[in-house]
């Protein structure tokens, strides 16, 4: 899943299953718009037990990248 990460960046959020479990982990990377090059990859979301569907990895993803999108992590601002 692709989502808009604002005016310069893109959120890729997807889900991948824990090894030997039947449980989901969210992961999402941010890119730029303009030529996609990574900004901020593989960032997992935190639960200890993971998510029972991958749908919901995904959107939880989704809006973990919105958050560290609105507080700048992982993406430089540019210096006054």
């Amino acid at each position: 899943m692709t989502g808009q990460g604002g005016k310069e960046f893109v959120c890729k959020a997807y889900a991948v299953m824990r090894r030997g479990q039947n449980r989901w982990d969210g992961w999402y990377d941010i890119l730029q718009k303009k030529d996609r090059s990574p900004v901020r990859t593989f960032v997992r979301v935190p639960s200890q037990e993971g998510f029972a569907d991958a749908d919901l990895a995904c959107q939880a993803a989704e809006i973990l990248a919105e958050w560290d999108l609105a507080a700048g992590y992982g993406v430089r601002k540019p210096a006054c």
